[in-house]
């Protein structure tokens, strides 16, 4: 956690010394701080993964639904960094596009779990 920490404070830092000087290398920089941050938060991205594997296990949910979850967390994760990273260079137009391309993406992935749904409902009614 420290070292995620000291990352995005130099990276702070650094943004800002470059900005100054050459505002499009500062866009890269902010890139690769970007990918730091994430290879940095691997382990507790794992873990989350992990948790939720451990718990379809014992509760007998299907996987293919913890699946669902988990690829939808991460569309929003990644979404949110591409999002703000346009939005750090100026490029707001394209951050709300990117926003609402990351929600389509979601509500696509929903689509199983919605089937799943109206299954269950059909079939209890069904039964009355």
């Amino acid at each position: 956690m420290m070292q995620l920490m000291g990352v995005s404070l130099i990276s702070a830092v650094l943004f800002s010394v470059i900005k100054k000087y050459s505002p499009e290398y500062s866009v890269l920089a902010e890139i690769a701080a970007v990918l730091l941050v994430l290879i940095f938060s691997y382990p507790y991205i794992k873990n989350i993964i992990d948790f939720y594997y451990e718990y379809t296990d014992y509760s007998g949910i299907s996987s293919d639904y913890v699946k669902i979850v988990i690829k939808t967390i991460g569309v929003a994760i990644l979404t949110q960094f591409a999002s703000d990273l346009c939005k750090n260079s100026g490029q707001f137009a394209l951050a709300d596009k990117i926003e609402f391309a990351g929600k389509l993406i979601m509500a696509t992935f929903a689509i199983p779990m919605a089937q799943a749904l109206i299954e269950i409902a059909v079939s209890v009614i069904k039964m009355e």
